[in-house]
């Protein structure tokens, strides 16, 4: 009898988005996984880019892919720098929008500042990866969103990272629920009413 393999063909980004389309910028429970545990993310050294392009290329061939698509190929490029080491771009958009926006502003603020980092092969894969990223519309729109959020205050800023204190979100910051708005529960606590002189209802009524 003869095996049957599947060949999964093209291969596009799957971004999470909540209830109201929002991209969701929480990391998802494999990349927490990671970002929690040192021990399991990889520390083998950078590979050039070169080598990292010839690995995609085989192994969008190898599944049945477009090798002439490069948005396609480079989302197998693989990772060569920071928690997210050995993981795939594609894998890093589909995991962690929150980090991949900071990899692109903290790019991008280097670039302002005209501060450049050291050469070498992390740094190449982080350029490449900030490129790849920015050539979706999604992680476009989300940039500008972010853009022209009113600057906060210091005051703002520190009651954005108190933890919420209570139910199922209870350790996550103010700001993390903000952020992650997409998964619906900013909204379910915005409709709540509450109690004077609860957690809740000190939160809901501070100005904004």
């Amino acid at each position: 009898m003869h095996k049957q393999f599947f060949f999964p063909g093209r291969m596009t980004v799957t971004f999470r988005k909540g209830p109201l389309g929002f991209l969701r910028q929480d990391p998802t429970d494999a990349a927490k996984v990671l970002k929690d545990n040192p021990s399991l993310q990889d520390k083998s050294a950078a590979v050039k880019e070169e080598l990292v392009r010839q690995n995609a290329l085989t192994v969008v061939r190898q599944r049945g892919g477009d090798a002439s698509d490069r948005t396609e190929v480079t989302g197998d490029y693989i990772l060569q720098f920071g928690k997210y080491k050995g993981k795939s771009f594609r894998w890093l958009l589909e995991n962690d929008i929150g980090y991949t926006i900071y990899l692109i502003r903290n790019q991008q603020k280097e670039e302002a500042a005209g501060v450049f980092m050291a050469a070498g092969h992390s740094k190449d894969s982080l350029l490449s990866f900030v490129s790849y990223s920015l050539s979706f519309q999604e992680i476009q729109s989300l940039l500008s969103y972010e853009e022209q959020k009113p600057a906060v205050t210091a005051a703002a800023a520190s009651e954005d990272d108190q933890l919420v204190g209570f139910g199922s979100r209870a350790n996550n910051t103010w700001r993390e629920i903000w952020h992650s708005r997409g998964d619906g529960y900013a909204s379910f606590i915005l409709k709540k009413s509450c109690a004077p002189g609860t957690k809740i209802c000190i939160h809901l009524l501070a100005p904004l």
